[in-house]
């Protein structure tokens, strides 16, 4: 690049005193001047019309901003539209349509990977993330996932004491719910996490299915759940069920041994060997 101004904006018309300018007229308040690597001037553009870019990328690699490399604070989005929009898009990775990598040391104490907050004032339901995987017609496969979380310690890692702290240790996933004061209707629904499956027409109950999958891949736990009390109380039920439908079955009524009342069979199953365990509507004795 020559020492001397490729281009000076300087009003209209330019300062016909400097030698060494290079000077266009133009009202430089209402367009914006693009200049390529060469400095030749490739457009003129509107201010703040609309601009497309197009086969074009953007690489900022190596970089170090003072700020945040891309910021939307402010924006007000038109109706019906996305921040950031991609449709049709075919991953041509197995790491999919977006992928980030990094490593952090004692600095920030505690950081998320990816972090979203949003906000309801009235009557509009916000549902978090969502994640759809389709297994279209055709389509063969033996595992369709809707997310997938995995915590790993490796080698050498030390997973310090928690000190009984609720919630404190290698969690997969953390889920909680918090009523902070909000008033409760009667008919409201409150969970930590709530799990659904539904089978339309095929009949799957031969099959292994189950509304949560549990597995010890290596090693030997020492609980399956673990109920923490830190509210010095848990829960009115230990189980609630809807109606007495599978896998409950009439046991009859009286003592069947030493409770009374009517009583209902639960039924488990060991290696596919059917065992039950009998439920009364009483509390047991030691009569």
């Amino acid at each position: 690049m020559p020492s001397v101004d490729i281009l000076k904006v300087a009003g209209n018309p330019p300062d016909p005193d400097n030698d060494n300018a290079v000077g266009i007229g133009f009202d430089s308040d209402a367009v914006t001047v693009k200049v390529n690597n060469a400095g030749t001037i490739e457009e003129l553009v509107e201010k703040d019309a609309v601009q497309t870019l197009t086969h074009k990328e953007l690489d900022f690699s190596s970089l170090t901003p003072t700020t945040h490399p891309i910021l939307f604070s402010g924006m007000t989005m038109a109706a019906n539209t996305n921040l950031i929009r991609g449709v049709d898009v075919i991953p041509t990775r197995a790491s999919g349509w977006t992928a980030f990598t990094g490593t952090v040391g004692a600095t920030p104490a505690a950081v998320y990977s990816d972090y979203r907050e949003l906000h309801t004032s009235g009557t509009a339901v916000v549902l978090g993330i969502g994640s759809f995987p389709y297994m279209d017609s055709g389509a063969s496969c033996n595992s369709l996932w809707g997310g997938q979380f995995i915590s790993y310690a490796s080698s050498g890692s030390t997973v310090t004491t928690a000190a009984a702290a609720p919630l404190t240790g290698v969690y997969a996933i953390v889920a909680k719910s918090v009523i902070d004061g909000a008033t409760v209707d009667s008919g409201a629904q409150i969970g930590a996490i709530a799990l659904s499956v539904q089978a339309n027409v095929t009949d799957i109950s031969g099959r292994a299915s189950c509304i949560a999958y549990m597995e010890v891949a290596s090693g030997t736990l020492r609980d399956i759940f673990f109920l923490n009390a830190t509210a010095s109380n848990l829960a009115t039920n230990l189980f609630y069920f809807s109606a007495a439908v599978s896998p409950l079955t009439t046991g009859g009524s009286g003592t069947p041994t030493a409770a009374s009342g009517t009583w209902y069979n639960m039924r488990f199953s060991v290696a596919g060997t059917p065992y039950y365990f009998p439920v009364s509507s009483a509390a047991w004795t030691n009569a």
